[in-house]
Parts: structure tokens; sequence; C-alpha cells
């Protein structure tokens, strides 16, 4: 007997009740298998005899990995051939019945599997029979389940032997005994048959053993839902207006996919609207949704696009959605410097300075004129390239002060824009006329350094230059200071973070410079100016953002700084120049908005160290 539950290395077997299951797993793919095979048969009495064996069943031409065949039904006909109803007669035999024993294999890969099939020989009516005569037998294989190791051509053999286990019957309904060499162990009326294939009749009628060959294939997978892209940023976008961008959800997996349902979510869901067109998605395809972003106002929004579906891992899947709104485009002028210093200017020469007219909005800027007008205007020249600015890039404006006579003297520089909150921006310039007396000697000096700010523990580049006015005679000078506008970065522990703060910074003389030059060439010089921060953005836990500045932060009260040429080092006034350096302290700052206290942790404070390289420009 078969047992109900084998397992043979990776093939499973379940043996099912009936044929039927066959249909339950995959029937509406069988196919009939009919195939004739021949045997020799050895009887008592008469010894070998043929037997043609005519097998018919319904067999799948492919199963799936993990899915069960259900049980093969065989129904064999077996034609008794040659003198084997002589051999009956002779007994007085009028009824044939029984049992046998089809022996089979299935192959394939990693699978060589015996299988032997019970088969039922109902009595058969023979009293009537003068030649070859037929025999039914009828019985149920076991079903087969398949692993993955076994994808691939499954084939099943049939073997060369088969066993047979008949009762001859009288008429009278005892049983014909053919002696106890013939007797079967386990049915004293039964007599044995043993068959083997007739190759040469095999070959004669060009067959085989192969019953049947069938495919089995690898497991389907489930569906799997993706997005692409797995998150949408739209970028900026003016209120009022819209923008699209797609999201392709695919179906990766083997099964189709159902999506159930989508939707939008989250803070600022009213600024976002989908379309679709996903209901069914088969294996390895996708459908689309189309997502509009219609901000209004001006900010960050946020949202999130939900998709319910039947993926047995991910019901739900989201993908954020974010856009920036902005309001309609516009200029924004900007000037750097915001005003102009000439200091001291012999009368009859000329000095020239440059004003960066910069368009730091998102609309191109329109320059409709520029002009200088005040009590001095016709000693400041002014010439342009300014026309049209787009948003983000700059044009000049050069300006030549040339001083008709001695004295202080002043103008306005006006720019004439479409900038909607700054149509006329204006610069203060400003510059000294001086005559050159005795033996004073006028030098201008290009200027490049560095302070290091103590308390912020930031260094910051100095650029700029030095008018001077040197007595050969007494050493004594005096000099206009302009130093350019820079930057820095400062970063200082607060509590147990760090805060960053990144500042344009820029320089308000106050006076003169003055000082000596002694008469080893060692120059001493104290200078007065104010630092001025006009912007100034703080960085805390990541994030960036203006904590004020303006126009008006600037030190609280000018700095004062003692520079001196460095230990064993010489200046050289009209030749290669020299370096000074000197140590200052930084008064705090005011008029910087509200968080004015912020910045001062960066700027107030003693121990600032400063260096400056000064180079002649004896042109």
């Amino acid at each position: 007997m078969i047992p109900h539950n084998v397992n043979f290395g990776p093939l499973k077997m379940r043996s099912l009740a009936a044929a039927a299951l066959l249909a339950a797993s995959g029937a509406a793919s069988a196919v009939p298998v009919d195939k004739t095979m021949y045997f020799q048969c050895t009887y008592p009495l008469i010894g070998q005899q043929p037997l043609t064996a005519n097998i018919h069943t319904d067999m799948p031409e492919s199963i799936q990995v993990g899915d069960a065949t259900g049980a093969f039904t065989l129904e064999i006909t077996a034609t008794a051939e040659g003198n084997t109803y002589q051999g009956l007669s002779l007994v007085g035999a009028t009824t044939l019945e029984g049992t046998a024993k089809a022996n089979s294999t299935v192959s394939g890969n990693s699978l060589n599997l015996p299988l032997t099939v019970p088969l039922t020989i109902p009595v058969t009516d023979i009293s009537g029979v003068t030649g070859p005569f037929d025999l039914t037998a009828t019985g149920d294989t076991p079903s087969l389940t398949f692993t993955q190791d076994n994808v691939g051509t499954v084939d099943i053999f049939v073997d060369e032997t088969m066993s047979l286990s008949m009762i001859a019957r009288k008429a009278d309904g005892t049983a014909v005994d053919f002696g106890s060499s013939w007797h079967d162990p386990n049915n004293p009326e039964a007599f044995l048959v043993d068959c083997t294939m007739d190759q040469a009749r095999m070959d004669q009628n060009g067959v085989d053993n192969k019953l049947h060959s069938f495919e089995v294939t690898g497991a389907t997978a489930e569906q799997n839902i993706k997005a692409d892209p797995e998150e949408v940023d739209f970028g900026m976008v003016q209120g009022g207006l819209t923008k699209d961008m797609s999201v392709t959800i695919s179906n990766t997996g083997g099964q189709p996919l159902g999506v159930n349902g989508v939707s939008l979510g989250g803070a600022d869901a009213g600024s976002f609207m989908q379309t679709n067109d996903c209901t069914t998605v088969a294996a390895g395809d996708s459908c689309t949704v189309t997502v509009t972003f219609m901000p209004t106002g001006e900010g960050e929004r946020n949202g999130t696009l939900t998709i319910a579906s039947d993926d047995p891992d991910t019901p739900s899947l989201d993908v954020p959605l974010t856009g920036q709104s902005q309001l309609a485009p516009e200029p924004n002028i900007t000037a750097d410097p915001q005003s102009a210093n000439f200091g001291s200017v012999t009368v009859g020469s000329s000095k020239d300075m440059d004003v960066t007219i910069g368009n730091d909005g998102t609309a191109s800027l329109n320059i409709t004129g520029v002009s200088v007008g005040g009590a001095n205007a016709s000693e400041f020249i002014q010439s342009n390239d300014c026309t049209n600015v787009a948003a983000g890039d700059s044009c000049t404006v050069s300006i030549t002060f040339t001083p008709a006579g001695q004295g202080d003297k002043s103008a306005t520089l006006t720019v004439q824009s479409n900038d909607p909150d700054t149509a006329s921006l204006t610069v203060a310039l400003s510059g000294k006329g001086t005559e050159q007396t005795g033996g004073g000697v006028e030098v201008d000096y290009g200027l490049d350094g560095s302070t290091k700010i103590k308390k912020a523990n930031g260094t910051v580049s100095l650029s700029g230059a030095i008018h001077a006015v040197l007595d050969l005679a007494t050493g004594m000078f005096t000099a206009d200071l302009n130093l350019d506008p820079t930057s820095g970065s400062f970063k200082i522990l607060r509590g147990w973070s760090f805060i960053q703060a990144d500042a344009k910074i820029g320089f308000e003389q106050v006076g003169q410079t003055e000082g000596t030059l002694n008469s080893a060439n060692v120059l001493s010089a104290d200078a007065q100016m104010y630092i001025k921060m006009p912007k100034v953005k703080l960085k805390m836990f990541g994030f960036g953002f203006p904590v004020g500045g303006g126009d008006q932060c600037k030190t609280a009260e000018p700095v004062s700084i003692h520079l001196n040429s460095p230990d064993g080092e010489t200046f050289d006034p009209l030749g290669a120049g020299g370096n000074l350096e000197g140590v200052y302290d930084l008064p705090g700052l005011s008029n910087c908005g509200a968080l004015t206290d912020i910045l001062n942790l960066f700027m107030a404070g003693s121990g600032n160290t400063i260096q400056l390289s000064l180079t002649p420009d004896l042109q």
C-alpha cells in the first residue's frame, strides 16, 4: 500500500481521495494521456504469453510550485494474447478477477521518485472466450506537490516489470488451484503472474516507456506596489498659479494589484489636487497619479498622497508632497557700499571708487536714471553700465572725486529704478580736499589682512586702501583709511548647543588715521571707526534665519585701534611698504533689532587682534 503522506527529499506527496481534486488544482490545464505498452507475462501451465496494456489517464501540461496535482486515475485495458485463453479453459475457469501493482518513476530536477499504483481488476466473464480477451484495471496515483528545486521538465516512466495477483474461478465459484508454487502468500485463492516489458515489440511499434511529461513552473510573486518618485517636491511656485507633477504607481509583483483609493492628506492638503487612472494594475504594468500644486500666499506647503491597495505588505503607501509658495516676482535694488568716503584727496588730483548696484529680487531691475546731486555735485563725476539688471545680477557705477578746493565735500548718488519699494536709491558721497604743504608726500597704499574676533573665535578677511600724507621731515602722517565691506562666520557654544552667525560687515572711519614713522622706520598709528553689520543670519539646530542688522546696526561707539610695526620689522613708506599689527577692544552693537543681545555674544569683548599688510601704489 502507498502511505498517505510521503516525503522524498524536495518532493512532498499527499494522497487525495479522488481524481476530482485534480480539477481543483488546475485540471483545466490537464490533457488526455493514452499510451500502449507491451509485456510478456508468465502463467501456470502455459508459460510465457504476450500482453498488451493500453494506459489512459488525464494529466496536466504544467503545474506551479506549491500547487497539488491531485490524484491521477489510471484506466488500463490489458489484452491477454497468445494461448492465455486456452490455459484458463483447460482448468475450467469461467471468471477472472484480481489486483495488480503498476510501478513507475517520477523523474526531474532534484527528483527521482518511485511510485507504485495499486490497481483493481473486477470480475470478468471469460466463459465464452476463444481468443485474446480484455481485462480492465483502475487505480489512483498519489497527489504530487513540487518545490522550487523541481522547476523544469518532469517525466513519468512506467517500469519494465508488473505483478498481477489473479483469481480464476470455476462455474461453481470455487477458485482454481495451480499449486503452492503459484500461490499469492497474501491470498491463498490467488495465483501470481509476473510480467516483463517486451522490448522487442516496444521497438517494433516505435514506443518507449515514458507515460507523460509536464512542466513545473516557479511560484508567482504577490502583487507589489511601488511609487516613482517616492516623494514630490514642486519647488517654488508663485501664489495663484499651478504646477503639475506625476507619480507613477507600478506593480512589480506577479499578481494583479487592486488600487482601492487615492487620497490627499496632511497639514496643507488643500494646496494640492490629484487625478488618476488607477484601478487594477496588471503585473509589470503601471498607472499614473497627476498631482497639482495650487498654492496661495507665501511659505512652505506640505501634504501627503496616499494610495490604498491590496498589496499584502504595503496596503497604504504614502508619498510626501512639498512645495514653496512665493509672491509675485519683483526686483529689489541694493548698493554696495551704501556710502562712499573718498578720504583726503589733494586739490587738483582725483580718486576713483565703484558702487555696485545689485538686484537680489526675483524679477528684472530696470534702471531708469543715475545722477549725482548735492552741494558739491560738480566735484563727483559718475559713469555707469546700468540698464536692465537680471535677478541675482549687478552693474557698476564708477565715481571720480576731483576736489576743486580744500575742505569737506559731499554729494548724493541717486539711482532710479522700478523697485516697487525703493524707486529712488541714494548713496552718500563724501571726501576732503587737501593742499600739499612743506615736505609732505601723498602716498596711496593697498591694504590686505585680517582680524580675529576673540569672543567668537572667528577670523575676518580685510582689504581696502589708505591715502596718506607723510611729512618726511617730521615723520608725522595723516591718512584716510578705507576698508572694503567683508563677511565672516562665527561660532560660539551657548548652553549645550553651538550657535553660528554669518554676517556682512562694513566699516565707517571716524576722523583721520594719524601716526608717526620714527628714525628706525618703525611705524605707529591710531585709527577710529565704527564696525557695521548690515545683515546677520543665525544658524541654530541646523536651521538658518535672519536676526536683524540694517543700516544703523553698528558698534555703540567707535572702535579705537592702535597699530605698530611688528617687532623686528620696519616700514618703507615709498618702497616695499610693510606690516602693522594691533590689539583692540570691541564695544557692543546697538540698533540691530530684537536680537542685538544675541549678536553681542559674538562681538563685544577685549583681546581682538588685527594684522595688516600695506603696499604703496607709486604709479
